[in-house]
């Protein structure tokens, strides 16, 4: 690693302020150094975490907060049906949500997490209305 940063060094030293692009050569340089250097992992952890990301009722939009990240972080495209199901195995805890989601007959990734978004908001309101509905098991009854 050492020649190849004298390397670049002795190329940024030779440049003139004016007649050479710095910001460009300077970006150029921040991408060949990343694409040489970077954790050539990262990637593959991305996967592996996608693979394992699970929704935790009602959190919805961290699940596709983090979903989106590991995402663009594992390179994967917006648009393709692998990532739809990716995105609907991580909800497999909630089949009754997968089930409802399905059954709206989603067109694309994007009408996906819409459609996703109204079930599980869906059933936040039922579930607050069973509540509701419900008195706590040592609430008083006063007549």
């Amino acid at each position: 690693m050492d020649g190849w940063v004298e390397g670049i060094l002795e190329g940024l030293e030779q440049l003139h302020p004016i007649n050479d692009n710095i910001e460009y050569t300077y970006l150029n340089f921040l991408s060949h150094f990343e694409s040489q250097f970077a954790d050539s992992t990262k990637q593959e952890v991305a996967q592996v975490s996608l693979d394992r990301l699970a929704f935790h009722f009602p959190n919805i939009n961290q699940y596709i907060s983090d979903f989106e990240m590991l995402v663009r972080k594992a390179r994967y495209t917006i648009g393709s049906c692998e990532l739809m199901n990716m995105f609907l195995k991580g909800l497999h805890h909630f089949p009754h949500i997968v089930e409802r989601v399905i059954d709206k007959s989603p067109t694309d990734y994007y009408d996906l997490k819409e459609k996703t978004i109204m079930v599980v908001k869906n059933q936040q309101l039922l579930q607050a209305l069973k509540n509701s509905a419900n008195p706590t098991p040592f609430q008083q009854n006063f007549q």
